[in-house]
């Protein structure tokens, strides 16, 4: 089973590269279906370290509904892909497309967020409110960040992007308090590092998106390494309890 959970890992490693290449070259409805192939990888080791735990130390219902929350999580992820390469391949489809991915990248953090409190004791729930009050002050620091940068524009998207900033923010913010408040577990230390991994390579997608002269084949390998990076460290949480 450990060898299968490798091979996956490097199948979606190869298929994300091949992606890449197609992306900064031809793009296209070919780079859209390599990408969803790519982010299937990704789902795929999730289910095989879901169902290795299970195999390697039973049934236990907290696992099992981290792992479901986290694979229900990476689906709305996969989804998300595809509609926000759709754009590229339907362009004058572009602003529902934009929607529709930001949506879907939206209700996966909702399925990422409550599966990471499931680590939390108990008696920690007190750390809700300063959550809450890091996810703000990080959307806040993002829509100011137009008023810095007067290159950036978030036009039409501004809220959205805003709204998603809280999500993407909360996932980081509960992996980083995780981290350093259960003895700084293997889980939480991978969890923080795809966490930022995913907030890193969201900023450079409101770049391309958003920014000037920022939509460069460097900024999309950068955007889609951090991201694929994330996704994978996030899915391989799954082997441990």
């Amino acid at each position: 089973m450990e060898g299968l959970v490798i091979g996956v890992i490097a199948l979606g490693v190869i298929v994300t590269i091949f992606f890449l290449a197609l992306r900064v070259t031809k793009g296209g409805l070919g780079a859209m279906f390599v990408k969803a192939g790519a982010s299937a990888c990704f789902i795929g080791t999730a289910f095989i370290t879901f169902a290795y735990n299970i195999e390697k130390n039973g049934y236990d219902q907290h696992n099992f509904e981290y792992g479901i929350l986290m694979l229900l999580g990476f689906i709305f992820s996969l989804l998300g892909d595809i509609w926000l390469d759709l754009k590229y391949v339907h362009k004058e489809c572009t602003r529902p497309y934009t929607y529709a991915g930001f949506i879907c990248f939206m209700i996966g953090h909702t399925f990422f967020i409550p599966a990471i409190l499931l680590n939390f004791a108990e008696y920690e729930w007190w750390m809700v409110p300063h959550l809450i009050g890091s996810c703000v002050i990080f959307a806040v620091v993002a829509g100011l960040m137009e008023k810095i940068n007067k290159n950036l524009d978030y036009g039409e998207f501004r809220l959205i992007t805003l709204v998603y900033a809280l999500f993407v923010a909360a996932t980081m913010f509960c992996s980083i308090n995780g981290f350093f408040l259960f003895g700084q577990s293997k889980k939480f230390l991978i969890l923080m590092i795809g966490s930022v991994a995913f907030v890193l390579s969201d900023l450079v997608l409101s770049s391309i998106y958003f920014e000037k002269g920022k939509n460069t084949k460097v900024n999309v390998i950068i955007n889609h390494t951090l991201y694929y990076l994330a996704q994978f460290m996030f899915a391989s949480t799954l082997l441990f309890n």
